[in-house]
């Protein structure tokens, strides 16, 4: 009987990885109340996420460290007022349509500890400034027109049960996210 050949955790690799905070039933509920047009694709109740940082490919071996990393010191994050529904990058051709959130210290933090943790074990950094924000559809590549961006005021205060580490994978469904790492805020 042959051995399996062992994995070098440095050079095996997850694709379209990121970092994100998933929000708790209560407000995953709120989220899914909100009504999506008809030429959008509803993001699934239990795949809705705010994205704090996007990776893309890492080692292995990057992922444990930063793994291990986002568990030492553990965010607390207030809840979180969702300020707007809005169609981005906008109406006229929207790819998104997001739930925005006021952005807060907390989340200011947090964008930077998670940046720095990425540095510290070698990954690139996303050039985008971080945005507070929940995807609740995707357009179709070729959509035109959008509902104008509404208030989010009437829904409550967004809460966040977990910090964690994700891999996507493309399907023609849509995105399918893998849990690679799990922690409970404090």
């Amino acid at each position: 009987m042959s051995e399996a050949p062992e994995i070098d955790r440095d050079t095996q690799e997850w694709r379209r990885c990121f970092v994100a905070l998933a929000p708790d039933a209560a407000s995953r509920d709120a989220l899914a109340t909100i009504d999506v047009p008809p030429n959008a694709r509803r993001v699934p109740y239990a795949q809705l996420h705010l994205t704090v940082a996007f990776i893309g490919a890492m080692s292995f071996g990057q992922g444990e460290m930063l793994s291990r990393r986002l568990a030492e010191h553990v965010p607390s994050i207030p809840p979180a007022q969702v300020t707007n529904i809005e169609s981005w990058p906008g109406r006229a051709h929207p790819r998104l349509m997001v739930a925005v959130l006021a952005m807060s210290d907390a989340f200011t933090a947090l964008d930077w500890r998670v940046r720095s943790l990425m540095g510290e074990v070698g990954l690139p950094l996303d050039a985008r400034a971080f945005r507070p924000h929940v995807t609740l559809a995707r357009f179709s590549r070729d959509a035109v027109g959008a509902p104008a961006a509404r208030g989010g005021e009437a829904l409550p205060p967004l809460q966040f049960e977990s910090l964690v580490l994700y891999s996507s994978t493309l399907a023609k469904q849509g995105a399918r996210y893998e849990a690679l790492a799990s922690v409970a805020l404090g």
